[in-house]
């Protein structure tokens, strides 16, 4: 089966011969299961139009055949139109892992909220505004310092920051407000007896294949095992597991990281990562995540119609590996 890769890294896209790790894992993970990988670079895709008909050209070629593209949006500003090119494939009838609208509403941290409470699913007391008249309100509606403030979008631990007093809250929000256009806040409730830790459940279809505690580095409320804290393999309890497949499903996404706090009152999500990171789950639970993403991407593709009709009429012109020197891994 040939399988591509999407790789929207800005790192990436500058460094022609370098790849992220994830990216890498799931190459191998494919490789080793004995199908075709090739590795696309969103910047070296341009979309085409023209009269009643859309392609996509990749280096300037026609894209190649593929059965199964699986992206890696690593995306926060913009995400609508930086991924047009995720909708374009789609429309174009290449099966993917995380369709374009199920990313676009896990990005955006207000619509994921939405969809989440309107399922009945549990998330921490949030207030959003845009304001500052109405910031005492807010911070009184989910329980008073000390608080997490969020921008929308924002991945990684990034655009979060946790507010212990009003003397810290102006210099948060600069900081805040420095990193995004866009004016909307999240005050969300500190859920104190998490002590800095918080569950990643890691969904593939409709399990949890595997599932770690992260706890934050002494200073840091962060638990990100980007920003330096740590984790350990864990099982979750029968309503974590069926609240993480909720969460999942009621976003439509394939695959997922659902972040959990265990409260006085039980199991909250706090976020669902539409990207979740490989690395970090992989070597805490030593489990084969990215070769699990792969089953199911397989399985996908023998489950869904045949797509190639939908290409032009006239076989697409491969790209040679020669131009893509990480093509295979």
């Amino acid at each position: 089966m040939k399988i591509g890769i999407l790789v929207y890294s800005s790192q990436a896209n500058l460094r022609s011969r370098w790849l992220p790790s994830d990216i890498k894992m799931l190459a191998n993970a494919a490789k080793s299961q004995g199908h075709e990988v090739k590795i696309f670079r969103s910047s070296k895709c341009q979309l085409f139009y023209a009269n009643s008909r859309m392609r996509v050209l990749y280096a300037g070629k026609k894209f190649p055949v593929i059965d199964m593209m699986i992206p890696r949006p690593t995306v926060l500003d913009n995400a609508d139109l930086e991924l047009t090119l995720n909708k374009h494939l789609l429309l174009m009838g290449i099966p993917m892992l995380n369709g374009y609208m199920p990313v676009l509403r896990a990005k955006n941290k207000i619509r994921m909220l939405q969809i989440l409470t309107h399922k009945g699913i549990k998330v921490p007391k949030t207030v959003v505004l845009k304001r500052l008249e109405y910031m005492d309100d807010a911070i009184a509606r989910v329980g008073g310092f000390p608080v997490i403030i969020k921008t929308p979008h924002g991945s990684f631990g990034k655009g979060v920051a946790i507010v212990e007093s009003r003397r810290s809250l102006l210099s948060s929000l600069d900081i805040l407000w420095a990193q995004s256009a866009n004016r909307n806040l999240l005050i969300q409730e500190y859920v104190a007896e998490s002590e800095g830790r918080d569950i990643r459940a890691f969904v593939v279809g409709n399990n949890v294949i595997a599932s770690m505690e992260r706890q934050s580095t002494e200073g840091d409320f962060r638990s990100n095992i980007n920003n330096g804290g740590t984790g350990v393999s864990m099982e979750l309890t029968a309503e974590e597991i069926t609240l993480s497949l909720k969460a999942t499903e009621a976003l439509n996404l394939d695959i997922s990281g659902v972040d959990i706090l265990r409260t006085k009152n039980g199991p909250v999500v706090m976020e669902i990562n539409a990207n979740p990171g490989l690395e970090g789950i992989t070597e805490v639970t030593g489990i084969d995540v990215a070769g699990a993403i792969i089953d199911f991407a397989v399985s996908k593709v023998k489950a869904a119609a045949d797509h190639k009709a939908l290409y032009p009429d006239e076989e697409p012109e491969e790209v040679s590996m020669q131009d893509e020197p990480n093509a295979v891994i």
